[in-house]
């Protein structure tokens, strides 16, 4: 690898986002630093997203999925294209189509990034597009309680602090090493059996338990505005996190600790159904109470990721992860 130059490949996934193209691609390529190419995988998208990308962004390389293969699967497919036309990448950005990156993003994290032999995922603080005082998220984190949770969402942007380590980080704006990629024990990076949702946590959670560091970068930022694509199939979300949350857990985290965590992910079900009821949102309710119940019936599937991770678990000790669970750094 070049020190001074390491080549980056930016992978986006987009279904039906056209119109939020060309200010992401702009953002991309305004970035101070230059080595890095741009792979955009289209899952099946029905507006014009693929013809007028490449009629304005000639220097983007389209993959035409056809079909709705989800982020994991979708980020998954450009992350083989791009090595398979360029083997000298170094560091992956993934990018949502929603997400816009300050100039000199990308030039911020490589420069921390290269003294850190042993990290594995990046970010910057984001911050709300529509709204540059509030931030997005700082890191995301496994809560005490089971839940994948975004570190300071909602909370006054008061300026940077850190760097510091984090439990992980969003993957709406976020830099990973090829050399955690490549020491990591899944052909995928990304669980495509998750379809979206939770797997930027899950990839956190492979990180931190295999003994890897994750930080959060200040000095530049980015942009989000959030739940563009899945926020066009209402329950969804809900649906998909309380499905994926079971697989995270029982991929990662020891099975003593899950034990402990059991408590806690009850009360916090019955408090959230409590919530939605209160305000109007009922109808979220079964979409919950169906993700859970297929959660456990598809543990099934997580068996030899289960076991590869029990392989491949350093000896981070458990006083360490509950005290990452608490805050996330």
């Amino acid at each position: 690898m070049t020190i001074n130059q390491p080549k980056v490949a930016f992978i986006l996934v987009c279904w039906n986002n056209q119109d939020l193209l060309d200010e992401c691609f702009d953002s991309i390529a305004a970035q101070t630093y230059k080595n890095h190419i741009t792979v955009m995988v289209d899952n099946g998208s029905k507006d014009d997203s693929v013809l007028a990308t490449r009629k304005a962004h000639s220097w983007v390389d389209v993959v035409e999925a056809r079909a709705n293969l989800g982020f994991a699967k979708g980020n998954n497919r450009g992350i083989n294209h791009a090595f398979s036309k360029h083997k000298d990448i170094d560091y992956l950005v993934f990018l949502n189509t929603d997400a816009r990156l300050a100039k000199d993003w990308l030039d911020v994290l490589i420069k921390f990034a290269v003294q850190k032999p042993k990290g594995a995922l990046f970010q910057s603080t984001t911050l709300d597009y529509y709204n540059h005082n509030i931030i997005d998220s700082t890191h995301i984190y496994i809560s005490r309680n089971g839940s994948g949770t975004q570190a300071s969402w909602r909370a006054s942007f008061r300026g940077f602090k850190g760097p510091r380590k984090v439990f992980g980080v969003n993957a709406a704006a976020a830099m990973i090493s090829r050399r955690f990629l490549d020491e990591q024990p899944f052909a995928g990076i990304f669980d495509e059996t998750m379809f979206m949702y939770l797997e930027d946590v899950d990839l956190s959670a492979r990180a931190t338990v295999m003994g890897w560091d994750n930080y959060l970068v200040p000095g530049t930022l980015a942009f989000h505005m959030g739940s563009v694509s899945s926020g066009k199939k209402p329950g969804f979300s809900l649906y998909m996190t309380y499905r994926n949350n079971i697989a995270l857990l029982a991929k990662n985290l020891p099975l003593s600790m899950l034990v402990s965590m059991a408590p806690s992910m009850i009360r916090s079900d019955y408090h959230t159904i409590r919530h939605l009821r209160r305000i109007g949102q009922g109808d979220g309710v079964p979409k919950l109470i169906k993700g859970r119940i297929v959660g456990f019936i598809r543990l099934p599937l997580y068996s030899r990721s289960i076991w590869l991770m029990r392989r491949h678990r350093n000896s981070v000790s458990k006083h360490y992860l509950w005290h990452l669970m608490h805050h996330g750094e």
